[in-house]
C-alpha cells in the first residue's frame, strides 16, 4: 500500500517536527529516513509531542463525526499546503491513521490493527476487553524486529515504540512502567490464538494491569470507517472534552514548573518529560511526579482561551 502523502507533504511534516539537527539531511528526501530503532524512537516522540490527543472534532463539528480521510487529517493538522500548522491533533483514529501514512511515506514496513479497550472506572481499567474501539500501528524494521506504535492513547500511552517482546519492561513517564504481554484474554475459547496486551504499573510496588489487547491482524481504512461511527458517537454521548499533549525536553511552553521539573539528563536526542491535560474545565500538569491542577475555567469563552494559551489551538473547524 502506498502512502496517501506526497514527498512535499512529508517534507513539510518533517520540518514541523523540529527534529534534532543530524536528521536535517533526510527532510527533503523522506524515504531515506533511517530505519533504526533510535531513529524510529525519535520520530515517534516528535509525533506525540507535536500532535495532541483530543476529541475536539466530535464536540466542535457540525456532524459530531471525526473525519478520518488521510488527506483531510493532514489539512486539519498542517493546513491546506502544509505550511500552516494548526496546533491540532485528534483522537486515536485520526492521529494513528495520519502517522501510518507518514510511516508508509518514509518507506517503513507497517500495518494498522484494531484494539480492544477495557472500560475505566475512576481511571482504572477493569473488566473484560470490549469491542474494537482503538488503533495501533505494527512496524517491522529491516532486521526483522517488530514494534507497537500507539500515537494517541492519551496520558497513559507509551512514550516510545515497544518491541513485540513479551514481558520486556520499559520506563514510561515518571515512575510508570509499561510492557506488552503475549497471552490470552479471559473470555477467549480458542487459547491457541494469542493476543498482545498493553499493560502498566505506576510503580514497581504495584501490580500490573492491562489497558487493551490487539492481535497481529491487518486492518484497513474501511474497517476504521466503521469503528469511527461508534467511537465518535460514544465520545459525544459521554460528553467529556479532552486534550492531552506530551511535553518534550526544551519545550515547556512557559508552564508553571516547580523546582527541578523539566530537567532531564537522558542521552537521547528527544525525550518526553511531562504531559499537560485539559479535561472538561480543568487543566492539569504532570512532569513525572504527581499530577496537579494549574488552571480552571467556567465559561466556553474561557475554555477556548485556555486551548490557545496551553496548546496553541485557535482553529476548531
Amino acid at each position: 500500500m502506498a502512502s496517501a502523502y506526497s514527498q512535499d507533504q512529508l517534507t513539510k511534516y518533517l520540518q514541523y517536527l523540529n527534529l534534532p539537527a543530524h536528521y536535517a539531511k533526510y527532510i527533503h528526501n523522506p524515504e531515506s529516513f533511517p530505519k533504526t530503532e533510535e531513529a524510529l524512537t525519535t520520530l515517534f516522540r516528535c509525533q506525540i509531542t507535536r500532535f495532541p490527543y483530543d476529541n475536539l472534532s466530535v464536540h466542535y463539528s457540525a456532524t459530531n463525526l471525526a473525519d478520518i480521510d488521510p488527506q483531510n487529517i493532514y489539512v486539519k493538522f498542517l493546513g491546506p499546503d502544509g505550511n500552516a500548522p494548526t496546533g491540532r491533533g485528534g483522537y486515536c483514529l485520526e492521529c494513528s491513521i495520519f502517522f501510518h501514512h507518514v510511516l508508509l511515506g518514509l518507506e517503513f514496513s507497517v500495518y494498522m490493527t484494531g484494539v480492544r479497550n477495557r472500560e475505566r472506572i475512576d481511571g482504572i481499567p477493569q473488566g473484560e476487553f470490549k469491542g474494537w474501539t482503538h488503533i495501533v500501528n505494527i512496524l517491522q524494521l529491516p532486521g526483522g524486529q517488530e514494534y507497537h506504535l500507539d500515537a494517541a492513547f492519551g496520558g497513559d500511552g507509551a512514550t516510545r515504540p515497544l518491541p513485540l517482546i513479551s514481558g520486556q519492561v520499559h520506563t514510561n513517564l515518571g515512575s510508570q512502567e509499561v510492557r506488552l504481554i503475549h497471552g490470552n484474554m479471559p473470555k477467549q475459547n480458542r487459547t491457541e490464538h494469542k493476543v498482545w496486551m498493553y499493560q502498566y504499573r505506576n510503580s514497581k510496588e504495584k501490580d500490573w494491569n492491562s489497558f487493551y489487547s490487539f492481535a497481529e491482524l491487518e486492518f484497513f481504512q474501511d474497517d476504521f470507517e466503521v469503528m469511527n461511527r461508534f467511537t465518535s458517537w460514544d465520545a459525544r454521548q459521554k460528553g467529556n472534552f479532552w486534550v492531552v499533549a506530551f511535553i518534550r525536553n526544551g519545550e515547556t511552553r512557559e508552564l508553571p514548573l516547580l523546582e527541578g521539573e523539566g530537567v532531564n539528563t537522558d542521552s537521547e536526542d528527544v525525550y518526553v518529560i511531562g504531559k499537560i491535560m485539559f479535561v472538561n474545565d480543568v487543566v492539569k500538569l504532570n512532569m513525572g511526579g504527581r499530577t496537579r491542577v494549574i488552571d480552571s475555567f467556567e465559561t466556553e469563552e474561557e475554555r477556548l482561551a485556555g486551548l490557545k494559551k496551553y496548546f496553541s489551538i485557535s482553529c476548531l473547524k
